[in-house]
């Protein structure tokens, strides 16, 4: 076994290297991104990405912010949404609507920020 190889199963062993620890949890207090969408609105180039943050942990999170890449239909890369919100207390569930320009046929959540 190689030293990279032990280093990853280090990082593995510890955690560091799980989604969740990329998606912004700390030791403090955890969220979860439940199932999200693109809602178009009736006008062309207004439309949302939606869904729902928790605040799994224990703590109050004193902020926490969500970021979406938006693909058109071709599976293009058009550009980038994004929703916060303040003291969301531990239990809690907030519905975020991210405003997503363009003609958005998919979004993928690129990271989320907690403090």
């Amino acid at each position: 076994m190689n030293l990279r190889n032990i280093l990853l199963f280090a990082a593995l062993a510890c955690g560091l290297a799980s989604p969740a620890a990329w998606a912004g949890k700390s030791l403090t207090h955890a969220v979860h991104v439940g199932p999200y969408r693109v809602e178009r609105d009736v006008k062309p180039g207004r439309n949302k990405v939606v869904g729902t943050l928790s605040n799994t942990g224990r703590v109050r999170v004193h902020t926490a912010k969500v970021s979406f890449r938006l693909y058109d239909a071709k599976g293009r890369a058009i550009g980038r949404a994004s929703d916060q919100v303040h003291n969301l207390k531990p239990g809690q569930t907030w519905k975020f609507h991210a405003l997503a320009r363009g003609n958005v046929s998919r979004a993928r959540l690129l990271k989320v920020e907690a403090e």
